[in-house]
């Protein structure tokens, strides 16, 4: 297992896993112009880390820039996390938060993560506490469609 940071030829593997993990949370019907502009308008404001397992990318941590609604300051966020079924584990996963602390480290940057999910969100919350972050909100979601 290796975490590497994306290059521009990448890019096809990144946006096919984004494409997975929109299918996992229930949002396939995105349409590809707003996939596209999202991994690519990411990949030019922070970088995309990739799990290779054998060479072969099985995971992204796809990080973007964005700023606090409630000080303004800018920090790293990630757009998806995706890591292939058969290879989800506590290791690859932290491997990819743990690339992402290292690189909000170097560049003195702000990192929040929401893993939006569709399993316990304990499992996440017990994440964070293992790689030091503070739980600062919880998010609910209410479908009045349906």
């Amino acid at each position: 297992m290796e975490i590497v940071q994306a290059e521009q030829k990448d890019l096809p593997y990144i946006i096919t896993h984004y494409k997975k993990g929109l299918e996992e949370l229930g949002a396939e019907n995105i349409k590809d112009s707003l996939i596209l502009n999202k991994v690519v308008s990411g990949f030019h404001l922070a970088p995309c880390f990739l799990l290779k397992i054998d060479g072969i990318i099985r995971g992204i941590a796809g990080l973007t820039v964005v700023h606090s609604s409630h000080s303004g300051d800018a920090m790293l966020s990630e757009y998806m996390f995706y890591v292939e079924p058969e290879y989800r584990s506590l290791k690859h996963l932290s491997a990819l938060v743990n690339a992402c602390k290292d690189f909000a480290d170097e560049h003195n940057f702000l990192l929040r993560f929401e893993f939006v999910n569709q399993v316990d969100i304990r499992i996440r919350e017990r994440l964070f506490k293992m790689h030091n972050f503070q739980i600062k909100s919880v998010i609910g979601e209410y479908d009045g469609r349906r």
